[in-house]
């Protein structure tokens, strides 16, 4: 009988998605009684959430955020694909718009109380349902705004009061914000210090708290939605970074690369959590980009990023910073740089063994040990690949401190001070193979060394920018961000929760257009695919995008629309799910 409640329960949930709000058979139907009769049975059921919230790399040819989640971002070198930033139907369906996952959760609320458990155990189970709950309903908010909150599984019958609730429309995003930090309070709260190897702890509770609150109160203050519910967002991120931070139980890692090669990240110091992969098992295709295949590289904007080795951005002293050649390029930089970008230009045409090429010739090893290359293991190849992904790392949430701490400081809740930066981005900064000088503060300004400096870049690109000017010291912390998490499936998200979008647009940085500086005489054999910006130049920056500029990003880049086949389900039943005004 256990096996056929197992098959299921794994069963049900794929009905869920594929039909979404229509009528399904209850739950309760394959007798729950039996079901919720230890806590293995427990665990095996939340096990459904996991790969949903920590995908990791993904699976077979399926990827995670990592590196192919979210191409469409200044990281990348823009090429024709993606001109069109400018969305102008609305879908019929849309998979992100599921409440598939957070029926499960409900579900998982209601019937926990049946296990032949202590309070406080039947109360860590709630509360692991509760965490992933909050972080579905997080997603959801992030992409349409106002959503209908759940938070019970609707019996399915012709009851009127049902049929209201099950084709109920949406709530304001701010109340579904209140839920959810009351929802991330409960299992900061009640889950478990530790519950073993790779499951949900209260500092992954924390950890993940502080990245979903980030994202959402810096969405809601520079997209002016509600600055009294950004406030508390912020807040709620800053305290949950601070407790994960104040427990004293994760550390950074000595290696940067080691973080995203290792066959096995157990004992890591700095994973919260991590997705682990077993060769014959579960495997994933994320290291094979990065090996055997070409690439359509990464940009100059990405590439400029990382600051030279002794902390000062690359054009600080020389604002017409151009070296000629890979060797000066990489000559003297973050340490870091050459852990993401490989320091040799892989230029179509040329000889790029034992790799490929990359077409902007910026190409990407953030994932791959480059050292082994000589000796490559059969599971590097196709989707076999099997190194571990981390999923939640402590510098993470050391950036999420900073950032939440200096936006608190600028609505007037907190001061921002050295010791923030020095619990944070100093931390991530004096990782053993990183070693960069101290970011510090003079006034409002950064400053190294006691000597304050500001990134010609900020105004160059800031004053063409929507979002208003970021500040001097802010604009550094987020450089550290993005160079730390490059590749890693934030960036897109940061641009639209900051509202700069517009950095994807080249009227506004067109550093995204183009890969790296070359020489061609020192090139003969490149592709005729590889083109510079100047045609008849015999030097210059690779063009990626010989096509139109593309358009100018929009308010509807920021939120997606409803999908029209859910707003005439709701209508089919006499009931009415509301557009976003940006689609109407």
């Amino acid at each position: 009988m256990k096996k056929y409640i197992t098959i299921l329960l794994a069963f049900v949930p794929m009905l869920w998605t594929a039909c979404n709000l229509l009528d399904q058979p209850p739950y309760d139907d394959f007798t729950d009684e039996e079901f919720w009769k230890s806590e293995a049975q427990a665990r095996s059921y939340m096990y459904g959430f996991y790969t949903s919230v920590f995908a990791g790399y993904g699976s077979g040819w399926t990827h995670g955020p990592f590196l192919m989640g979210q191409t469409l971002n200044d990281d990348f070198a823009s090429d024709k694909s993606q001109l069109d930033l400018q969305p102008t139907v609305v879908p019929v369906s849309d998979g992100a718009w599921s409440f598939a996952n957070i029926r499960k959760a409900n579900y998982v609320i209601a019937n926990v109380k049946r296990l032949p458990l202590s309070d406080k155990d039947i109360a860590h189970w709630e509360g692991v349902a509760r965490f992933f709950r909050a972080c579905y309903y997080s997603n959801l908010v992030f992409t349409f705004g106002d959503v209908p909150w759940y938070d019970r599984v609707p019996s399915v019958s012709n009851d009127p009061a049902e049929q209201a609730y099950l084709y109920k429309d949406r709530d304001p995003r701010t109340r579904v914000d209140s839920l959810i930090m009351e929802d991330f309070r409960y299992a900061m709260d009640n889950v478990r210090q530790s519950d073993g190897a790779l499951q949900v702890n209260k500092y992954v509770v924390a950890g993940m708290a502080s990245r979903m609150m980030l994202r959402e109160g810096t969405f809601l203050k520079y997209h002016n939605i509600d600055m009294d519910c950004a406030a508390k967002c912020l807040q709620f991120a800053f305290d949950a970074a601070d407790f994960v931070m104040k427990s004293g139980k994760y550390s950074i890692a000595p290696s940067y690369n080691a973080l995203f090669t290792s066959a096995d990240l157990a004992g890591n110091p700095e994973m919260l959590i991590y997705r682990h992969y077993v060769d014959g098992v579960i495997s994933h295709s994320t290291l094979s980009y990065s090996f055997t295949e070409s690439q359509s590289g990464l940009s100059k904007s990405l590439a400029e990023a990382f600051v030279n080795a002794d902390g000062k951005p690359v054009y600080v002293e020389d604002e017409l910073w151009t070296p000629r050649t890979e060797e000066e390029f990489f000559a003297n930089r973050d340490p870091r740089l050459a852990q993401v970008i490989r320091p040799h230009y892989y230029i179509k045409g040329t000889n790029c063994s034992p790799f490929s090429y990359a077409l902007s010739g910026y190409s990407w090893c953030k994932f791959m040990d480059d050292s082994r290359a000589d000796k490559p293991e059969p599971t590097w190849a196709s989707n076999k690949n099997v190194i571990d992904a981390p999923c939640l790392r402590y510098a993470e949430v050391l950036l999420n401190y900073a950032e939440a701490a200096y936006e608190l400081s600028l609505i007037g809740n907190r001061a921002f001070t050295q010791a923030d930066l020095d619990a944070s981005i100093n931390l991530i900064r004096a990782r053993e193979d990183v070693n960069l000088p101290k970011l510090q503060m003079m006034g409002a300004q950064p400053a190294l060394n006691g000597v304050p400096f500001d990134d010609p870049k900020r105004l160059e690109i800031e004053m063409f920018a929507d979002g208003g000017i970021t500040d001097a010291l802010l604009w550094e912390i987020r450089r550290e961000r993005r160079v730390e998490l490059c590749l890693e499936g934030f960036r897109l998200n940061d641009l639209k929760r900051w509202k700069k979008l517009d950095y994807l647009w080249n009227g506004c940085n067109p550093d995204i257009r183009y890969g790296a500086y070359i020489v061609l005489a020192n090139y003969p054999s490149k592709d005729d695919e590889i083109v510079l910006e100047d045609p008849s130049a015999t030097e210059g920056y690779i063009l990626r995008n010989t096509e139109a500029q593309r358009n100018r990003p929009i308010a509807r880049n920021y939120i997606a629309p409803i999908p029209s086949g859910q707003i005439s389900l709701y209508k089919s039943k006499g009931f009415t799910l509301t557009q976003n005004k940006e689609w109407e």
